[in-house]
């Protein structure tokens, strides 16, 4: 707060940042943009520039914040996947990699 009240330009990048994060928090695709398209005359030129980058990505965003779908566990086992064959480099075949990778996700018991 005390440096918030010594700059008015961060005040204001600060109130435009938490304004943003809270519609984005509450998945409020139309109030987040319309923040964004409407952006205060006197904010610093380069955080400006920063927030209007979002505008190439509006209908990716918007998509992001309508509909509970991700991609992200998809990506974590990629991840993984490729932790694992770079760890354990050598494997004789497709099937021991495979079941090292089954075991690592505890699909597959040793026996």
């Amino acid at each position: 707060d005390h440096l918030l009240s010594i700059n008015p330009e961060l005040r204001e990048s600060y109130d435009v940042y938490q304004d943003l994060l809270e519609s984005f928090e509450n998945k409020d695709h139309t109030t987040f943009f319309n923040l964004i398209d409407t952006l205060p005359v006197h904010l610093n030129q380069e955080f400006k520039k920063a927030i209007l980058y979002l505008n190439k990505h509006r209908i990716a965003i918007c998509n992001a914040l309508k509909y509970p779908y991700s991609n992200g566990k998809l990506e974590g086992k990629n991840n993984l996947i490729k932790v694992i064959k770079r760890i354990a480099f050598g494997f004789r075949t497709f099937r021991h990699l495979r079941k090292r990778i089954l075991i690592q996700q505890n699909l597959c018991i040793i026996i």
